[in-house]
């Protein structure tokens, strides 16, 4: 996905920015499930391939995430432990931080509320 790409597949929307320059935010809004998680997982792997300092999921606009959702997620964290690039989730919405919490992923991942701590993480 190129820097300022919009996606739009069904109700998942994902936009790629880079913050500072060796960040890459992807905004994801709306909904993922196991139609539109390929579209996710294309743009989590395209933040991750040019190897960045760091790259920040900001889930804010999320509004549902299945399964697929996580595993994309999962996916992108192990790949980006392998790249050695920072993986941060950025204001998570309470009823997707409760699925991380379910799973024991809270204790995984990186939370930041805001471009300050995500940043800093």
């Amino acid at each position: 996905m190129t820097i300022g790409e919009e996606r739009d597949t069904a109700s998942l929307f994902v936009t790629a920015d880079a913050a500072g320059g060796d960040t890459v935010v992807l905004t994801v809004s709306g909904e993922v499930d196991y139609e539109t998680a390929p579209e996710l997982r294309a743009a989590v792997l395209g933040a991750i391939e040019p190897h960045p300092a760091g790259v920040v999921l900001d889930l804010a606009g999320l509004r549902f995430m299945d399964s697929s959702g996580l595993g994309v997620i999962v996916g992108g964290w192990q790949r980006a432990q392998q790249a050695d690039v920072r993986y941060v989730l950025r204001r998570v919405p309470p009823v997707i931080a409760e699925q991380f919490e379910m799973t024991g992923l809270d204790k995984v991942f990186t939370f930041a509320d805001d471009q300050d701590d995500a940043s800093a993480a």
